[in-house]
């Protein structure tokens, strides 16, 4: 199958940027390079290992939602955005500034008619994806290392939803003819960068 500074005032103006600059989930168009800009580029998967009695995997469709910090004209400034993955499951954003990039949660259809809203917390240093019946905030307290070269690559975020709804997750780089939970289902994706660079060969980021 192929497949922060943590005052009350910064929050609130870190989830009014959220709300009002999310990039739509509209069909991706490829962007050439911008100066000083970089391409922020991954994959979801996600195994659904019993909710309403289904057992499927889902590439296509899925709603990510990812908050980013960088250095905008010389203040930093957090913001969300709101991709939607291609059939395969990989997504992309051109031109987003150099920085720290999390994915903060998912939204995907399940089973017969469950839309499931994923979330996440950290307790410590590790991140915790969890479901939600609200919204998916932007709140993020633990950051990777900014990230300063040309292509952010975020990898193949695969979830498993299990009956109860609990939520195992883990990160690859590339699946190549991979087991995961389900049963008798193998799983190959490229790494999201190839992937890209072998759907758009001409696309000015690869060369």
């Amino acid at each position: 199958m192929k497949l922060v500074q943590s005052t009350t005032k910064i929050l609130l103006f870190c989830t009014i940027i959220f709300f009002l600059s999310c990039s739509s989930t509209q069909k991706f168009v490829p962007e050439e390079p911008k100066e000083g800009k970089a391409l922020l580029v991954g994959a979801v998967l996600v195994e659904n290992d019993g909710v309403e009695d289904v057992y499927e995997a889902k590439t296509a469709k899925i709603t990510v939602v990812i908050v980013g910090k960088a250095i905008v004209n010389g203040k930093e400034e957090a913001r969300g955005y709101r991709l939607k993955t291609d059939r395969n499951g990989y997504f992309a954003l051109a031109n987003v500034p150099p920085g720290s990039y999390v994915v903060k949660g998912i939204e995907v259809d399940i089973g017969y008619s469950t839309r499931l809203l994923l979330t996440s917390r950290w307790e410590g240093n590790t991140q915790i994806y969890y479901p939600t019946e609200v919204f998916i905030d932007n709140n993020v307290r633990v950051w990777p290392k900014a990230a300063n070269q040309k292509i952010i690559n975020l990898g193949i975020r695969y979830f498993r939803i299990d009956q109860s709804k609990r939520v195992f997750d883990q990160v690859f780089s590339s699946l190549n003819n991979t087991p995961l939970a389900l049963k008798n289902a193998t799983y190959t994706m490229e790494d999201p960068a190839k992937y890209f660079q072998k759907k758009f060969p001409d696309w000015g980021w690869f060369r």
